[in-house]
């Protein structure tokens, strides 16, 4: 029998409806329904609840509910126990979920006919070093970023790449990105996208201070160090703008293909160029608004 792990937002709107719904559905047809205890216990479904590493050993496949945050952080979870993961867009552009509210019904039917494929992502490990040891590390699926902190001066940063002295780079910070969050920090910050067909990485200064400055684009195989200098210490590393740990000046930020990768499930019938047309188009809607 599948077992169905669900992962909602729970401060999404209309949340507690569209969770309500899902697990209807899923209880008619005789599919185990699961949620992890804390978004269950928050969201009064007590009977739904279990411990985390129990769903993440239990589940057939998982389903996040919310905004493409949402299945990054649920992704970085179950990817190295081989889960596929779909999403279901209850954010804004979405440009990682699969799924439309108002499609729910055809997806779930399709999902459970067996009418999907499974699209594979690259996943980065970004290491810690401080004096000469590992301290810190963390999966990525989207991108890496060692920035300054709000109020602090820019920083220098040193990139190697391969142990080679790549670039120095005066700017406000440095992402470190996949293919999968080109469309990400990176656009914003004048990145190129990349089909995530393309395993590769992206590095892109952020507001670099020198007109020398660009993207570049390396081997998913290729190991990457970041060194800082600053007089200060307020610089940070976020991990998929989630994780955030703070570093000192003298540290060294390492970033590495993960042993893991994401699994998306996907459906036939939108190629990865409308869904690009549509979504960025949407957003350039949410802007002007």
């Amino acid at each position: 029998m599948l077992t169905i792990g669900l992962f909602p937002n729970t401060k999404k709107q209309s949340i507690s409806t569209v969770l309500g719904w899902i697990v209807q559905y899923f209880k008619e047809r005789n599919v185990n329904v699961v949620l992890p205890e804390e978004a269950a216990l928050e969201l009064k479904c007590t009977h739904l609840a279990g411990k985390m590493e129990c769903v993440k050993n239990d589940i057939t496949f998982g389903i996040t509910l919310g905004g493409d945050g949402t299945l990054l952080h649920t992704a970085r979870e179950i990817a190295p126990f081989g889960i596929p993961v779909c999403g279901v867009n209850m954010g804004n552009l979405g440009f990682l979920t699969e799924i439309e509210v108002p499609d729910l019904n055809i997806a779930l039917d399709r999902l459970l006919g067996g009418d999907y494929y499974i699209e594979e992502r690259l996943m980065l490990d970004a290491l810690v070093i401080r004096n000469g040891s590992p301290i810190y590390i963390s999966p990525a699926l989207n991108d890496v970023v060692v920035a300054k902190g709000g109020f602090s001066r820019m920083i220098k940063l040193k990139l190697f790449i391969d142990e080679e002295l790549t670039a120095d780079y005066p700017a406000d910070g440095l992402i470190i990105a996949t293919s999968t969050g080109s469309t990400g920090y990176s656009l914003s910050s004048g990145g190129p996208i990349i089909n995530p067909e393309l395993k590769v990485i992206v590095i892109t200064p952020i507001c670099p201070h020198t007109l020398h400055s660009r993207a570049l684009v390396i081997s998913e195989n290729a190991e990457i160090k970041v060194r800082m200098q600053a007089a200060h210490d307020d610089i940070v590393l976020t991990v998929d703008g989630q994780t955030v740990y703070n570093l000192l000046p003298d540290d060294t930020v390492v970033v590495r293909r993960s042993p893991f990768r994401a699994r998306f499930i996907r459906f036939t019938g939108k190629s990865y160029y409308e869904k690009l047309r549509t979504k960025l188009r949407r957003g350039d809607q949410h802007a002007s608004g």
